[in-house]
């Protein structure tokens, strides 16, 4: 058609119209297509046929056809998720080339991904993470075969390594019940090294004790005492409570004490840990270590003060089941 017809008039108009711009746009057609001379020997042309407007159609349009897929390569199992069934190519596509296999390193189970090459996934044992050991720390006093040479190894600890003096156990051996105390009272500070039960039964809070027990058939020369820490009392860290807790352990194997009986409840979680409630648990029997125990009140407390009295007498001793009370 661009041989047909001569579209220099059209052109002139059309660049007329983009130099007047919107404002003065011509909206009349002063231009004429002329036919241009025939070439002799040129095929005649045939009419344009003017295009026939699309119907309106209430279908969406079809889409456009999917790409041809593109070739698995051979290794690969059939439940991988990008890969194709075979049916599914095109009839005409050719042939895939020949790949060389790719090799599986994913190492995922068989059962999820068909059938896995072992030498493939296997790791060199040169690759392999080094296996670490955990030491424990250990301290002297666990290899320790006496009592004397447990007390002589904890001097050594860095929780003692200021201490010019400890408290050791005084009473019997193997004693029927064994009282447990926080640490020494500054007032009794000067009865540190004494050898014999004597030195605490002597104080208002030791004669209250002995006389508490001996209502329950139990005797002072039965009655052996030792200390949670073994110095003069003070705040701990949490980490040497757990400390503690391990010396007190290795202590009672060399006691063996058949009832032991914590006093105070700061000392009760210091023992038994912050997992347990006191008030819950004041007077129930517990063990620890594999020793029977049983928490009371602050002795130095109860002293003066009949409502603890009269609630360790009548709620915790009972509750506890360890005890029966002499006959009078």
């Amino acid at each position: 058609m661009a041989d047909e017809f001569d579209f220099s008039e059209l052109r002139n108009y059309l660049s007329g119209q983009i130099d007047l711009g919107e404002a003065e746009l011509l909206l009349d057609e002063p231009w004429t297509l002329t036919r241009k001379p025939a070439v002799p020997g040129a095929p005649a042309a045939r009419p344009a046929v003017a295009p026939r407007p699309a119907a309106p159609s209430n279908f969406p349009p079809t889409p456009a056809a999917a790409p041809a897929a593109r070739p698995v390569p051979r290794n690969l199992p059939p439940q991988f998720p990008n890969s194709a069934p075979a049916s599914t190519a095109p009839e005409a596509a050719s042939a895939p080339i020949p790949q060389a296999p790719i090799p599986d390193t994913t190492g995922f189970a068989p059962s999820l991904f068909g059938a896995v090459d072992t030498k493939a996934s296997a790791i060199p044992a040169a690759n392999m993470p080094t296996a670490r050991t955990v030491k424990r720390a250990t301290h002297a006093f666990e290899s320790a075969e006496s009592l004397d040479a447990f007390y002589e190894s904890i001097k050594g600890e860095a929780l003692y390594a200021k201490e010019t003096a400890l408290a050791r156990y005084v009473g019997p051996t193997k004693p029927k019940l064994l009282f447990l105390l926080p640490a020494i009272k500054m007032a009794e500070a000067a009865n540190i090294s004494a050898t014999s039960t004597d030195a605490f039964f002597g104080t208002p809070v030791g004669q209250m004790l002995s006389r508490l027990f001996a209502s329950l058939s139990i005797e002072q020369k039965d009655i052996g005492i030792t200390y949670f820490f073994k110095s003069t009392e003070r705040p701990l860290a949490p980490l040497l409570e757990a400390a503690l807790r391990k010396m007190l352990a290795k202590e009672l194997s060399f006691i063996q004490p058949e009832i032991m009986v914590t006093f105070g409840q700061p000392l009760f979680y210091q023992v038994f840990g912050k997992g347990k409630n006191f008030d819950d648990n004041a007077g129930t029997a517990m063990d620890f270590s594999g020793t029977k125990s049983v928490a009371l009140v602050d002795p130095y407390l109860m002293v003066n003060d009949k409502q603890m009295k009269w609630l360790t007498w009548k709620v915790h001793i009972p509750r506890s089941g360890l005890f029966t009370i002499a006959a009078k």
